[in-house]
């Protein structure tokens, strides 16, 4: 888990708990650290979840998609509770399933360059190859955070968001003049 993630627990942030969790599943949507932030929060919090508003989503996972992910998650702002999350996790597992088989392509590549030696050409790009995946992520959780702010007018909100998507942009437009 990550330190500010447990900061904020520890702060008794619940603000930012919830939007580290939410945002966690965007991040890496294979769900393992999602569960394990999750489990952290609900032995912190006895508030962690709100009761659910009842609003009803596609069960049809034909009409999952990127637009209903993303509704889902600006939801979670207003009413964030345990139905709301485990629809969002359904969702955000089916939509980012690409994403997921990435990261899992990733992390057995990473294991089985621990068991041989490569050389430092082979090491540079995957450097490169892993920075640009972090910008990319920062890029589009940005865009999330912003998207999220803007429908929920707040403005510090937005304007993190706004941030992250011009800092990530930057770091993407300068690793690929490398």
């Amino acid at each position: 888990m990550k330190v500010k993630f447990i900061k904020a627990v520890e702060n008794g942030d619940l603000v930012s708990v919830r939007l580290f969790i939410a945002n966690e599943l965007m991040l890496d949507p294979r769900g393992k650290s999602f569960t394990e932030m999750k489990n952290f929060a609900e032995a912190k919090f006895d508030n962690l979840y709100d009761p659910d508003n009842a609003k009803s989503y596609s069960s049809d996972k034909t009409d999952w998609n990127e637009e209903l992910l993303f509704s889902i998650k600006n939801d979670l702002d207003d009413n964030f509770s345990k139905e709301k999350l485990a629809v969002y996790e359904s969702v955000a597992k089916y939509v980012l399933k690409d994403k997921a088989e990435e990261l899992d392509k990733e992390e057995a590549s990473r294991s089985a360059r621990t068991t041989t030696t490569s050389n430092s050409e082979n090491t540079g790009r995957t450097q490169r190859r892993n920075n640009k995946n972090l910008y990319t992520c920062i890029t589009v959780g940005g865009a999330a955070i912003a998207v999220t702010g803007l429908c929920l007018s707040r403005v510090a909100l937005a304007s993190l968001g706004l941030a992250g998507v011009v800092i990530g942009g930057i770091l993407l437009y300068n690793d690929a003049k490398k």
